[in-house]
């Protein structure tokens, strides 16, 4: 009985140009993938930017330029740029019972809200536009009600019978 050949053909170079034809692609779902990552690693730091200045804001005891610069510092120190000279379109402070208050102002109960929005083109590490645009921006919000401690009254009338 005859027995069939087997059909191993040396082939060198072929895992080379299979390589070579597969890496644009590797390449571009490695990068978009970095890219991506470091854009939910940002959100991350901006949400909680905003969380801490919602969280200074409730005090009571800071204005609203105030809590701009600790906003601003918290993304300083999160490795991001220093925004603190252009706070005023990079952080937002609002009393959304009142508007117009400032955040030492609010009165107990009133919510505040704190907006920060950077764009994203400042903090990734890639030139390459795989997954955000040139004009894509991270935005984070935080809501907070004002805990403002309310002045002890001065002037208490004691109830009848004493």
């Amino acid at each position: 009985m005859l027995q069939p050949r087997s059909r191993s053909r040396c082939r060198p170079g072929a895992a080379a140009v299979e390589f070579a034809l597969l890496l644009p692609l590797l390449l571009i779902l490695l990068l978009g993938t970095w890219e991506g990552g470091r854009m939910i690693q940002i959100t991350q730091i901006v949400d909680n930017a905003a969380r801490e200045g919602g969280r200074q804001a409730a005090t009571g005891q800071h204005t609203n330029d105030e809590v701009k610069i600790a906003v601003c510092q918290y993304l300083k120190d999160g490795g991001l740029p220093d925004y603190t000279s252009t706070r005023d379109s990079v952080v937002t402070v609002t009393d959304v019972t009142a508007p117009g208050t400032d955040a030492k102002d609010a009165t107990q109960g009133d919510q505040l809200r704190v907006t920060v929005t950077i764009p994203f083109g400042d903090v990734k590490w890639t030139t390459l536009r795989l997954i955000a645009g040139q004009n894509t921006s991270l935005n984070g919000e935080a809501v907070w009600c004002s805990a403002k401690d309310e002045d002890y009254p001065t002037n208490v009338t004691p109830p009848d019978g004493f």
